[in-house]
């Protein structure tokens, strides 16, 4: 399994994220489509790629949240490749990435029932903070931070 780090206009990517959104969209409904404009790339993501004989598997990502923060998203996992890690290690070499750039705070939002993600960011040392800007009110979602 090989990494590589592009950006949020791989099509690669949009390919893994349109996966990522549909299988959202199959558990939980059209209730989803009040994200749909938080979740657009209208700022520069760094992405990170997991490629299996140079087919994209897997995908992680941050943006900037402020001067000291980034925010990760779009961390997903084809089904036949979970419980390998891969995510564990995509959100590993992302942090290193913003570490060396001077981010000091990584933030993660999250489906309040989305188990599998909520244990993975538990392991990898993130913290349940209340829920913060647009996110205050809403009982869908939890929020997460780490302080590298």
């Amino acid at each position: 399994m090989d990494t590589i780090f592009t950006d949020e206009k791989d099509e690669r990517f949009v390919k893994l994220v349109g996966e990522l959104d549909r299988g959202y969209y199959e558990r939980i409904g059209e209730e989803l489509s009040k994200y749909d404009s938080y979740n657009e790339f209208k700022h520069p993501h760094v992405v990170i790629l997991a490629l299996d004989n140079n087919d994209a598997v897997a995908c992680a990502s941050y943006r900037v949240f402020d001067d000291d923060s980034v925010e990760f998203k779009r961390v997903y996992v084809k089904r036949e490749y979970r419980k390998r890690r891969i995510a564990y290690n995509l959100i590993g070499h992302l942090e290193k990435s913003a570490i060396r750039n001077g981010f000091k705070y990584s933030y993660i939002v999250t489906g309040k029932n989305n188990q599998p993600a909520i244990r993975l960011y538990e392991k990898l040392n993130y913290e349940l903070i209340d829920n913060f800007g647009r996110f205050r009110n809403d009982d869908m979602v939890i929020c997460m931070k780490k302080e590298f």
